[in-house]
């Protein structure tokens, strides 16, 4: 393992509290048992909807601009990282260090990434982009604690 990949590690095994380790993942498979994960997914994204419309961002003019206000609230709550970069088709938002892969387990992942696309969408939002782009995370790019998503035009 490198020296960043031991570092990573490390930060994301104490961005989740040891006394949430046992309750976490627990309370990931009574959900998982009693609703699809698509509901879960649904659920999670308004719970990201709710935490990020209680943080609101200052309006910003440029990319730059946005990933250090994301960053500055993920910094507050010791929730990760973001970075940003543009292509032709989408804006890609990496979030790294995600507390959720620790805090629901590895089974959670494909839902709990509904939560980053609710709160990043609310924020893009609030920020003005036009009614047609949405979050999505990218579902093949989501090991572990990293969770890879895009803000383009997506089909319904």
């Amino acid at each position: 393992m490198t020296d960043t990949a031991s570092s990573l590690n490390y930060y994301e095994r104490i961005t989740c509290s040891v006394q949430w380790r046992a309750f976490g993942p627990a309370l990931a498979a009574e959900l998982a048992d009693g609703l699809p994960q698509d509901e879960l997914r649904a659920l999670f994204f308004r719970i990201g909807q709710r935490v990020a419309g209680g943080s609101p961002l200052p309006k910003v003019d440029t990319v730059v601009e946005l990933q250090s206000a994301f960053n500055a609230h993920w910094s507050a709550v010791e929730w990760g990282f973001t970075t940003l970069q543009e292509t032709d088709e989408h804006l890609v938002l990496t979030h790294d260090c995600s507390p959720l892969a620790m805090a629901f387990g590895p089974p959670a992942l494909p839902w709990t990434a509904g939560f980053f696309e609710g709160a990043y969408q609310t924020w893009f939002v609030a920020q003005g982009i036009p009614h047609q782009l949405r979050v999505r995370a990218d579902d093949a790019e989501t090991p572990s604690s990293r969770v890879v998503l895009k803000l383009g035009r997506f089909a319904a």
